[in-house]
Parts: structure tokens; sequence; C-alpha cells
């Protein structure tokens, strides 16, 4: 599993909604082009940005739900007023097919009626729902059990292709690092060794590491100054990769949803060797 980190700063150089959604549904295309598991949103500990941290994590939610779930899922929101610029991802869970085959796995939201649970799978008619979870609006993974009548049955996501992310919340950067003991860290910044020169050691520990995380910092600090919000600094991670992405970079400044795209372009070529 490959995870990201990012700060609920992410937007400090956005000014309008416009703006943050279409960042956010960025990254959120970046994420699921390589694969990433799970985004955590730690902490910036510079000022308040706990409503910046709600509309990331409600256009990264939204932009991963399969579109027949969203209506049912996503209730009118203020925050979702640009959602309509979101490209889609189109990752395998995102099915446009509305006639659901025998054997195949969607996800699915649970819908009360008429006393009754039942799932919609995007299909023209409400399936049949067999599983522990009974929650309407609850959002789970079946398996099409029959065609006719449309029944479906609690599955687990498969193994074998991509199936999105999750969006998770996280402290202070490094309270984070330091709970979650990931087995390949990569720490991406500007002031660190440029990736050509650590290239032989990383493409050895990608091949081998099956809990990684790569972290960002924000558009106005790197993640130095995130973390000396905790009195902690890069040796204080000695495991962690301290790696430059853009050594050669012709810019003042890389934007975080350049770095994300970037630098995971470069890992991806580094886990293929």
């Amino acid at each position: 599993m490959f995870f990201i980190a990012i700060p609920d700063s992410l937007f400090a150089g956005e000014s309008s909604l416009r703006e943050k959604t279409l960042k956010a549904a960025s990254i959120a295309r970046s994420a699921s082009i390589f694969g990433i598991s799970r985004i955590y949103i730690y902490r910036d500990a510079s000022g308040n940005f706990e409503r910046d941290y709600e509309t990331a994590r409600l256009v990264l939610e939204y932009a991963e739900t399969p579109q027949y779930l969203r209506k049912v899922m996503f209730p009118k929101n203020p925050d979702l007023e640009y959602a309509g610029l979101i490209p889609p991802l189109r990752t395998p869970h995102h099915i446009t097919n509305p006639r659901p085959e025998k054997g195949e796995i969607r996800e699915a939201v649970l819908v009360l009626l008429n006393g009754e649970i039942f799932a919609d799978v995007g299909a023209k008619e409400l399936a049949i729902y067999e599983g522990k979870e009974r929650q309407p609006r609850q959002r789970v993974t079946v398996k099409v059990e029959s065609e006719k009548p449309l029944s479906v049955v609690h599955a687990e996501k498969p193994k074998e292709v991509y199936w999105g992310y999750e969006v998770r919340r996280a402290p202070s950067l490094s309270r984070f690092l330091k709970s979650a003991k990931f087995e390949l860290l990569i720490l991406a910044t500007r002031k660190g060794e440029p990736v050509g020169k650590e290239w032989n050691e990383l493409t050895r520990k990608m091949r081998t590491s099956q809990k990684s995380c790569v972290c960002f910092g924000s558009p106005d600090y790197g993640l130095d100054f995130m973390l000396t919000q905790d009195s902690q600094s890069y040796q204080d991670f000695s495991d962690a990769f301290v790696l430059n992405t853009f050594p050669s970079q012709n810019v003042e400044t890389v934007r975080l949803e350049e770095a994300i795209l970037g630098t995971l372009s470069v890992l991806n070529v580094a886990a293929t060797l």
C-alpha cells in the first residue's frame, strides 16, 4: 500500500472555492493514476485551517465516489458548488454500465425502502441486499449474485485492481510519522538529496516495502518547518529518504499538485525497476 500525506494548509495559495476545487481534483487524479490507497491530511500548526481541511476532504471523497452514488451520499453542500469541474477518475470501481452482470463487484449505497434495506448499484432498479451492514446511506462493496431478480451480497474489495483511496485526518506531521511507522518513508523537499543520488537504494526499498508514504509540505512552508512545529527535524527520522524530486527546477516554487504528480511519477518508475 502506498499513501501520501499533505497539509491542511494546502489551499494557502487559493482564494476562491473554484480554485480550491480544481486543486483538490488535481490531487485526486494524481492519487488515482498512481494507485494511492490513502490520503492523509495532517495539521499545519501555523494557523487554523480546519475549514480548508473540510473542503479538501469533501472534494477528495466526492471525486473518489462512483458517479451513481454521489446524489445519495453527498447531500447538497455549498462546498460542492464547482463539483462539475472535477474530472472523472475512471478507475475500475467507477463502473458506468447500468446493467450489472452476475459475479461483478461493485460499490453500492444502502437504501431504506418500505422498511427493507436494498442496495443502489447504479442499475435501473434497486438490488436485493444480503449483508451485515444495515445502515441507510452506508457505502458498501457488493458482488452481484443474480441479474433477475437483481440481488447482491456483501463482498471484499478486489485486491487485483485499484479500488480507490480513502481520506484520513492526521495530527501534526511529526506526531503522524511517529505513530504510523511506515516501512518506507519519503519526505519530498527542495532541501533534500537529488533523487538520482539515492536511486539505487530507493528502488531496492520500493521493491520490498509493503507500507510506504510520501509527505509533502504546504504552499508556504516546507517539511522542515512542519517538523519544527513539534521541535523535530529531518534527523529525527533517520530512516526516511529526504528527497528532492525536482533537482533542476527552473521556477521559484513547485505547486503542491505539481509536486505530487511529479514525485509520484518518479516513484512509479522506481517501483517498476
